[in-house]
This record gives C-alpha cells, structure tokens and sequence, in this order.
C-alpha cells in the first residue's frame, strides 16, 4: 500500500460524515453495494473483487459466545502492486453491520458509517487521486535522479579515461556508490549523495588521485565492501 494509515484516516474523515447514519436491510445493502460498483467500476484503477479473500475477517459467524458478524457487501481492489518478495494490495469493502449501519474498511481502517452512497464514491475517487499524484512525483523523482546518475557517469568515464582507471557503480535511492579498482585485490569507494551531487563532482578528481598517490605508495586501505567485484563488474579504462 502506498498510502499511510494516516492519509487514509484523512481520506475518510475527509468523505464519510457519519452525520445521518444510513440504516438498511441485508437487501438494501446488497442494492447499494451494486449501485456503488456501478458508479466505481467505470473508475481507471477501480476493479470489482467478488472472490474477497479477506471475507473471513467480517463474518466470522456468530454463537452465544460471539457477537453478530458484519455482512461484506462487497469489496473493491483499489491498488495493487509487487516487488521480488510480496504482493501488496489495498480493497475497499463495504459492510453492513448487525446494528444496519453501513461502513466502509479501506486498508484495515474504518470509516464513520455511511449516510448516502455517494460518500463512498467520492472516497474512491479521493484515494484514486491521491494514488495518481504520488506516482506522477515518484516518476518525477526518478527522472531527477536518473538524470543525477548520468551527470555523475559522465564525468567519471571522463576522469577514469584521462587518468587510466577501471570502476564500478551501485546506485539506491539516495547515493551512488563509485568504486575504484586499485588492483586485482584492492578498491575503494566514494559515496556521492544525489542531494549533493554538485559539490561533490569538482573535488571527485582531485579525492582520487590523492587517494591512488597514496595507495601507490604501499599503503593500504581496508574498505567494508559486503562483496568482492568480478571482471566483469568493472568498467575499463580502456574501453571509455
């Protein structure tokens, strides 16, 4: 989920007012449920999920030993997104209380109840937006840092051509790590943070030659790299 659990307290104080309470039927609430998928459904991010796996958390069923359970009228898959290790989705469901009330559980948080229909199609299209924006801005982002990147590359190829040595790269989100092969067994390593990049480029030359003197002089340097580089890592000086 993209969205912190505040923002979507935000997003539901901000639509569901809770003020006049809609008070239904397991019927009505089924004829709602259908007239609010008819209204999202069309929604670029909006998808129907009628095979809920999360149905369980609102119908437990009931015994003298446990309160009614709510009805799921239905549920929405608003957001869904994976990385190499998890899956991580974000649903809306609409439920109906033993009490009649309507409610709405958007990401595990719940909102007041629900006085008209329409509240909740708002709330779609409020957390649709937001979802929106926040990839525009990480697209933006990433563009900036892309461009980052270059700049720095560029001027490395430069200074490893002009001054004969063979490097690597790792780029994160916040820094570019430059290593520089000393020989077979020895590197080292510069870490340019994005955010300081500008500065940090003009004295870059001037950090690696002092460094390269020094190492040619017989002293050695102990780095806390995780991993060693093989050949193939590296990028020659001869091939710039």
């Amino acid at each position: 989920m993209s969205i912190t659990s505040r923002s979507l307290q935000k997003l539901l104080r901000d639509n569901i007012s809770g003020e006049k309470p809609l008070s239904v039927d397991l019927e009505q609430a089924r004829e709602l449920a259908e007239e609010l998928l008819a209204r999202v459904e069309p929604l670029a991010g909006a998808k129907r999920n009628d095979n809920c796996h999360h149905y369980h958390r609102f119908r437990g069923g009931s015994s003298a030993d446990q309160p009614p359970a709510n009805d799921l009228c239905c549920c929405i898959l608003l957001e869904e997104s994976s990385d190499r290790w998890y899956r991580n989705e974000t649903h809306l469901h609409l439920l109906r209380s033993p009490d009649r009330q309507l409610w709405v559980d958007l990401g595990y948080e719940r909102s007041a109840p629900v006085s008209d229909i329409g509240e909740v199609v708002a709330l779609v299209q409020a957390f649709l937006q937001r979802v929106d924006r926040q990839k525009a801005q990480a697209a933006k982002r990433q563009k900036q840092k892309d461009l980052k990147v270059q700049a720095i590359l560029a001027q490395v190829r430069k200074i490893a051509k002009e001054d004969r040595f063979d490097f690597a790269t790792e780029v994160d989100s916040i820094k570019l790590k430059l290593i520089i092969r000393l020989s077979d067994q020895d590197y080292f390593a510069i870490l340019i943070p994005f955010n300081q990049f500008k500065e940090v480029l003009p004295k870059l030359r001037t950090a690696i030659q002092a460094l390269r003197e020094t190492y040619n002089t017989g002293v050695r340097f102990k780095t806390n790299l995780k991993r060693g580089y093989r050949r193939s890592d590296w990028i020659r000086h001869q091939d710039l």
